[in-house]
């Protein structure tokens, strides 16, 4: 493998590179996110229904083929799956510009090609999170996933507006195409890093499912891992839970009107880049393990003014209540993807970070549907009290792991030797040649288990003592 330069992230011409490219993917896939909504409605006069079932696809890959997609990237040079990924995509919404062009574009059509980006940038996700430990030295890493998360928080911000003044400029359609473009400048970036990747080691015929448990036990073995699990699950159910509140608390609670809640929702972004902007400095000054815990317990109590906003003076408490549970949350998920790639072996990154993804996002819908019955049962306002404090709670597991006694991550204890031992002497990991010696060990006996006569490993007890005998020439 190539020698990585030392220093700073931005040192690295293949650092850069990478940055480069997941701008211009994450401005696309943001873009296309309000695109293909507003082909459906422009376009195919598609009904509230269809529109949900379109959001469904859009969102619902990572829970079908998650895990999955970790257990196969495993088994391959990622560079080259990248790229793989933003070609596909590319084709995909060429697909769709060159169907409504012919005015052949049809709802099938169109959700069959969301699917496809869908599972896409699934597959993008888990190798681009796994393949920056490839690019980086360990102690750039934190840097590093600084510098990604401000790149994701700035898609967020400007993709959403910029596909709508797409839209209405050259057309929904014609937007994808710019969109298209967007991915093959991702994948010439791709192809342009100089690093190369160590080929993956030989996994032989073992199953899927054994491998997908293995990436699994590995996170609820683990204490940090199976610590960080539950909360990132309790922060997610909780915070889709209020997210299907929001609007209505501002509108018909609150009495807003839709503009002046637009502007306030805004604070979700600007608190993503001001989070991935002091996370770095934050850990070096606290600690690169206690801050995982610390920026959660700190700013999550900031949930519990959301529900007092009110008109005038009072709707400043809904920006503070945003601004600093945004904030915690955005560096409480650099901290700990920045642990999860200096500490899993590089075997198992792929299928490690799609577990906790699966576990994590697993939880997303059921958020809507707790948020809607308690909102219905207790009111909206009272709902999003309870919904605080739960959201305060959340820290508890992370408080109750070893990241509670250590400064930084060199801190904590090592792995558990179980662990380790499984993750690299697994059968997953056993190649074909060992299998075939352990095979012929026990040829002709009709199992594997021991050889068909016995193996002598000292004297026979009649010849102890006595000198050895010569061997005739």
């Amino acid at each position: 493998m190539t020698a990585r330069p030392q220093g700073a992230p931005w040192r690295s011409a293949d650092f850069r590179l990478v940055v480069a490219g997941q701008t211009v993917t994450q401005l696309g896939t943001d873009v296309t996110t309000i695109a293909f909504p507003l082909i459906a409605v422009l376009l195919l006069d598609a009904t509230p229904w269809q529109l949900g079932a379109l959001v469904a696809v859009q969102n619902g890959a990572f829970l079908l083929l998650g895990v999955p997609a970790g257990v196969w990237l495993d088994r391959r040079r990622l560079r080259p799956v990248l790229i793989a990924t933003d070609l596909v995509r590319c084709a995909a919404l060429v697909t769709v510009t060159v169907a409504a062009a012919l005015s052949r574009l049809t709802l099938p059509l169109l959700m069959t090609m969301a699917a496809v980006m869908a599972v896409m940038r699934v597959v993008f996700d888990i190798g681009h999170q796994s393949y920056l430990p490839r690019l980086l030295d360990r102690k750039d890493l934190l840097r590093g996933n600084c510098t990604v998360e401000v790149v994701r928080s700035s898609g967020q911000v400007a993709g959403p507006s910029l596909g709508g003044w797409l839209t209405q400029l050259v057309g929904a359609t014609n937007t994808l195409l710019v969109d298209a473009v967007s991915f093959l400048v991702s994948a010439a970036c791709l192809a342009r890093i100089r690093v190369r990747e160590p080929t993956p080691a030989p996994t032989g015929r073992a199953d899927t499912v054994h491998q997908a448990r293995e990436g699994l036990s590995f996170v609820l073995a683990n204490p940090v891992l199976r610590a960080i699990a539950a909360t990132g699950a309790l922060s997610n159910l909780l915070f889709t839970a209020a997210t299907a509140l929001i609007i209505l608390f501002l509108v018909d609670t609150v009495g807003f009107s839709p503009g002046t809640a637009g502007m306030l929702m805004s604070a979700a972004p600007a608190a993503a880049l001001l989070g991935a902007a002091t996370a770095a400095r934050l850990a070096r000054r606290v600690g690169s393990a206690r801050i995982i815990w610390l920026s959660l317990a700190v700013t999550s109590p900031c949930n519990l003014l959301v529900p007092l906003t009110g008109r005038g003076w009072a709707a400043t408490l809904f920006v503070a209540g945003f601004l600093g549970s945004g904030m915690g949350q955005v560096i409480y998920g650099i901290t700990q993807i920045t642990y999860r790639q200096s500490t899993v072996p590089a075997r198992l990154q792929c299928r490690v970070n799609a577990s906790m993804r699966f576990l994590v996002m697993g939880a997303l819908p059921l958020g809507g549907l707790l948020g809607g019955a308690l909102g219905g049962l207790l009111g909206v306002r009272p709902t999003l009290f309870l919904i605080g404090v739960g959201l305060t709670l959340t820290p508890i597991p992370l408080l109750l792991s070893p990241l509670r006694h250590a400064r930084d991550v060199d801190d904590l204890p090592p792995q558990p030797k179980a662990l380790l031992a499984a993750a690299s002497t697994s059968p997953a990991a056993t190649t074909a040649p060992a299998r075939r010696r352990a095979g012929a060990a026990g040829r002709g006996s009709g199992t594997t288990c021991r050889p068909r006569y016995p193996v002598r490993v000292g004297p026979r007890r009649a010849d102890r003592g006595r000198p050895p005998r010569r061997r005739r020439p």
